[in-house]
């Protein structure tokens, strides 16, 4: 059956219970604002929703005035200003309706109060398991203090004094046969004691870094070569090289001779001024010869770049000749300067009345310790210049694959191409290949560091 009674709209809940004069005519002003704007734009609900990103279900409740439905009064206000002004409604106009509405001027805000820390005094109680807490911290910085020791005596290196020694080479009486070397070294090291390149002797530093050797001398030079090392680190000291003297017996009479004390037959020495120093007997003068035979002889040398034009000294060609006067003790020394290659070194002695002895001659090795490259293009062609010790080698031009270049030099080479990547050099045996994995930019400088890379090489 049909019913008589006739359809009526629910009740508006939320604004009933408020009192007001709205309520009680069961409609909402704001509402009804709220609703006629939004059909005068010809919008539903979820079009609204869509735009504003409010629910429908909370914008039917601002229509209907069903404010219960909404989650909360600052909800409510935001989503009724929100509402307002997407409809083009004044939002203060509609927001000041909807509190006289609701029965107050302000909006609800909860009294929500938060959790309040609590304070306590605390007692401290030491506790078993404190004490072993700290026996474990004690034990854990004892074994670091130990490990840290440990490490600083692996990365340290080991020291190395002769003391009885003074002044080098020593002067012993003529036929002495032995000589106690002293010395400090780092305390318990191996002092190894090498007498004229033989195997070296071992001696043990003491608790105080003290250490004694007894050396079995030879007529004439007796070079030793002292080194500290440590066997467990394989660190080792600064060689110190100490050399004894002991002239020999001469028969009656005594005939004028000179005899080289340093360097060494066969030495490998540094480039400069080389000290060379001898001893004589019933000479007043010495001269000296140095003469370069050519090439360094010493393992892995180089040969030297060519000298300039006009500076090249031909094999076999003395170098210098110098003379000096023998001390009262006979003995005599020349600062000699040498520069890399093989030398032979002369010495004669001229007596108060003119006589000569004999010549006795020594040979040296200066190794070359400069800069040797070598160069080679790979990849395609490119443009390349050469600069050695500064000085431009070449006009530059472009290079062609597989072109190769070896170029020595005393302190650097510097090479410029656009395409350092093509480049694949070897530097005093070692290889930096391509130069582009190495130096950016267009300009190499070698040197006996290595590569790295420059702004210009002029």
């Amino acid at each position: 059956m049909t019913s008589s009674k006739p359809t009526t709209r629910p009740a508006r809940r939320g604004l009933g219970n408020r009192g007001s004069a709205s309520s009680l005519s069961g409609r909402s002003a704001v509402g009804e604002k709220l609703r006629d704007a939004r059909e005068t734009r010809g919008v539903d609900l979820f079009r609204v929703e869509r735009d504003t990103k409010i629910r429908s279900k909370y914008l039917a409740a601002l229509e209907e005035g069903d404010f219960t439905d909404l989650p909360g009064d600052v909800y409510a206000r935001g989503f009724l200003r929100n509402y307002a002004t997407y409809l083009g409604l004044d939002p203060d106009e509609l927001e000041d309706e909807w509190r006289e509405e609701a029965g107050h001027a302000e909006p609800v805000r909860p009294m929500i109060s938060g959790p309040q820390p609590l304070t306590m005094r605390r007692k401290i109680v030491f506790q078993q398991s404190h004490v072993v807490i700290g026996l474990v911290l004690v034990i854990v910085l004892v074994v670091a203090s130990y490990f840290g020791f440990q490490l600083t005596r692996y990365l340290s290196y080991p020291t190395i004094a002769v003391a009885s020694a003074g002044a080098s080479p020593v002067m012993v009486g003529i036929g002495d046969t032995s000589y106690v070397l002293t010395g400090v070294a780092t305390p318990n090291t191996t002092v190894l004691i090498s007498w004229n390149g033989q195997e070296p002797k071992v001696v043990v530093a003491d608790d105080a870094g003290r250490w004694t050797f007894h050396a079995i001398l030879a007529a004439g030079s007796n070079q030793f070569d002292i080194t500290a090392k440590n066997l467990d680190t394989n660190h080792a000291s600064k060689a110190v090289r100490i050399i004894v003297f002991v002239p020999s017996a001469t028969s009656t009479p005594a005939l004028p001779s000179v005899a080289f004390v340093t360097p060494a037959d066969g030495a490998a020495i540094t480039a400069g001024n080389v000290a060379v120093s001898g001893i004589s007997n019933l000479v007043t003068s010495v001269v000296l010869t140095a003469t370069k035979l050519g090439a360094p002889l010493a393992a892995g040398a180089t040969t030297p770049p060519e000298p300039a034009p006009g500076t090249s000294t031909p094999p076999g060609l003395a170098f210098s000749t110098m003379s000096t006067t023998a001390g009262a003790d006979g003995t005599f020394a020349f600062a000699v300067p040498m520069q890399p290659g093989l030398w032979r070194l002369s010495m004669v002695g001229t007596t108060s009345t003119g006589s000569k002895t004999p010549e006795v001659t020594k040979t040296v090795s200066i190794p070359y310790k400069g800069v040797n490259l070598s160069i080679k293009l790979s990849g395609g062609d490119t443009f390349v210049k050469v600069w050695r010790d500064g000085i431009q080698t070449d006009k530059g031009v472009v290079r062609h694959n597989g072109w190769s270049l070896a170029v020595s030099a005393n302190r650097s080479v510097c090479i410029r191409s656009q395409s350092l990547g093509r480049l694949y050099v070897t530097a005093n045996g070692t290889s930096y290949s391509p130069v582009g994995a190495y130096v950016r930019g267009t300009h190499a400088m070698f040197d006996a560091s290595g590569p790295h890379a420059v702004s210009t090489c002029g």
